[in-house]
């Protein structure tokens, strides 16, 4: 029985407890009020203070744990925090902080309160929304804070490799996902508007440039503390992927589109810094199989693609790494040996590809004939690169012993690949992959442009000695390819100067790689063109024309000489005279 003493105690706590737990609920709700208003020198800094204080280990509160809340108050504290962060990312980004803002944030920054450690215990919480709340929040604070712990990172990296949860590795892998993907991007006039200034009566502080939001360090960190646990990492989601169930949909997506932020060149993070992360990439090439969905398909292939960057890095270095040759080695003996193209989930239901009417999965199939045009130009590259200071006699005769036997490969691949869209696509059974390439990709400028790079750059590095006797010339032909483009844009010069102008698409590449080949080869061009060589010789002229006019009043963006030199050689061939 419980001594009357002990049993006073208990129930003054207890209430004590009630009311704090209501005071705690109040200042919270003051707090979010202020948060959204974007201010919080309206709150006094006794009440300010109080939500972190009463949430503290060493508060004396029995139920000052985040973790032994009720989930709605849980939630309720943590949105707070979580409108603490964003609020104080915007405002840095334009330069102009509430100081009360500056101050809570440097407080939990520094610790005082302990609330970071309690946010990571959450990773362990059943409760989903909870955990979603909770890795939102961390996300954008260790994106604002400029003192990241390396024990916080340490921790949750640590339980990445110690759980067998899909779902508590969600809460990591979705942190450091936010974290790598930030863009430091400044707020644009007219952006949001309604909240460019600061409130009346707000004491602001005005951010110096060199204060400003800044989150490659911490990027840089989260990557770091990642690189030791990255092949325990890799062979727990090969595993999982193995024997995929529908319930670790959300890791396994999280996880690969992590992997693709970390080596993306939209992370602006070092090649040192990632130089890991394109290893264990071959071992999930096999993984591309029936049994897995389309989704994991879709995302597979994005992280492939993304590894074999081909337009804008691979296809301008003259030694390719070894990690993404590898990689494009694998896909290659995947799409000629293995039957990869066979498993593509194109549609759902009965039928072929898991379909019977209405259209297939369109996007899906861009992703992985992509992928397969990217691999074809990596190896054909890395084997010319290989044998490029090859001169006459003995090394000559290598070279044209290995070219022969990559043609052959590769036309296997292509004609297999041929056939696997022409058996999805509505296209002709005779047109060829130079003309269907544009065809597939009319709605997806970017992967348009890449694979027309990808098939020009195969075609010039197998047909050094002339276009082979065999189905490859058609199918590999950049006239054939760049007739098939003219039409798709009906003719229209400005679109291919938008294209030259814009930097979201490597169509200058293509061009000067184009007109290098044709000037080359201009019999075999005329020929080829046939009856559209004065429609498309026009859309070359008028290019010309439109570009002259812009470099003469110093609007161009770049230096387009080049360009012009080579579109000038171009005109004076068809116009019958051969400098």
């Amino acid at each position: 029985m419980e001594e009357p003493a002990k049993k006073k105690q208990r129930i003054v706590s207890e209430d004590y407890d009630d009311d704090n737990e209501d005071e705690l609920i109040t200042d919270m709700e003051r707090f979010q009020k202020s948060l959204l208003e974007q201010c919080l020198c309206g709150i006094p800094e006794s009440s300010l203070r109080k939500p972190f204080v009463n949430s503290s280990r060493s508060s004396g509160v029995r139920g000052g744990v985040l973790s032994e809340w009720d989930p709605e108050r849980t939630l309720e504290y943590i949105s707070g925090l979580q409108l603490l962060f964003e609020l104080a990312i915007k405002q840095n980004k334009r330069r102009r902080m509430c100081r009360r803002v500056v101050n809570v944030c440097e407080a939990l920054t520094r610790n005082e309160y302990g609330i970071i450690d309690q946010l990571i215990d959450l990773s362990c919480t059943s409760n989903k929304f909870v955990s979603f709340t909770a890795s939102r929040a961390l996300a954008s604070f260790f994106i604002i804070t400029k003192n990241t712990e390396e024990r916080w990172l340490e921790r949750l990296t640590h339980s990445l490799v110690n759980t067998s949860s899909p779902s508590q590795m969600l809460f990591t892998l979705d942190i450091i996902k936010r974290v790598v993907e930030h863009k430091d991007y400044g707020v644009t006039p007219g952006d949001d508007s309604e909240s460019q200034y600061s409130p009346p009566n707000c004491d602001y502080l005005d951010v110096s440039e060199s204060e400003g939001l800044d989150s490659t360090p911490v990027k840089a960190m989260c990557v770091k503390a990642l690189e030791s646990k990255w092949s325990v990492l890799v062979n727990k989601f090969d595993a999982i992927l193995g024997s995929y169930t529908p319930q670790h949909e959300s890791a396994v997506i999280t996880f690969l589109d992590l992997w693709e932020s970390i080596i993306s060149v939209k992370a602006n993070l070092s090649v040192i810094d990632t130089k890991l992360f394109y290893s264990q990439l071959d071992s999930l090439v096999v993984l591309l199989n029936n049994n897995v969905p389309g989704i994991i398909w879709r995302h597979l292939l994005g992280l492939f693609n993304e590894v074999l960057c081909y337009g804008s890095t691979l296809s301008l270095q003259d030694n390719l790494p070894e990690e993404p040759c590898s990689l494009a080695h694998v896909v290659v003996r995947a799409v000629k040996d293995w039957r990869l193209l066979d498993g593509l989930p194109y549609r759902h239901g009965s039928g072929r590809f898991g379909g019977g009417s209405g259209d297939g999965d369109r996007p899906l199939l861009q992703k992985l004939v992509l992928l397969v045009l990217k691999s074809v130009a990596v190896t054909v590259k890395e084997t010319r690169s290989d044998t490029s200071d090859s001169s006459l006699g003995s090394e000559a005769e290598d070279l044209d012993a290995d070219m022969a036997v990559i043609e052959r490969s590769i036309r296997e691949v292509l004609r297999q690949l041929d056939q696997c869209v022409k058996n999805l696509m509505p296209f002709h059974p005779v047109m060829p992959l130079s003309q269907w390439v544009v065809q597939l990709f009319h709605d997806q400028d970017d992967s348009l442009i890449e694979g027309m790079v990808c098939c020009l750059d195969v075609a010039v590095g197998l047909f050094y000695r002339g276009p082979p006797q065999n189905e490859l010339a058609q199918m590999l032909s950049p006239t054939l390819t760049f007739v098939q483009f003219i039409k798709a844009v009906s003719h229209d010069h400005e679109v291919l100067l938008d294209y030259l102008v814009s930097n979201e698409t490597c169509f200058l590449l293509y061009l000067l790689r184009f007109l290098k080949y044709i000037k080359r080869n201009w019999h075999e061009f005329v020929s080829c063109c046939g009856r559209d060589l004065d429609d498309t010789m026009t859309v070359l002229i008028r290019l010309r024309i439109s570009i002259n006019r812009l470099v003469s009043k110093s609007l161009f963006p770049y230096n387009i000489a080049p360009v012009l030199h080579l579109l000038g050689k171009c005109e004076s061939r068809y116009d019958g005279i051969d400098n």
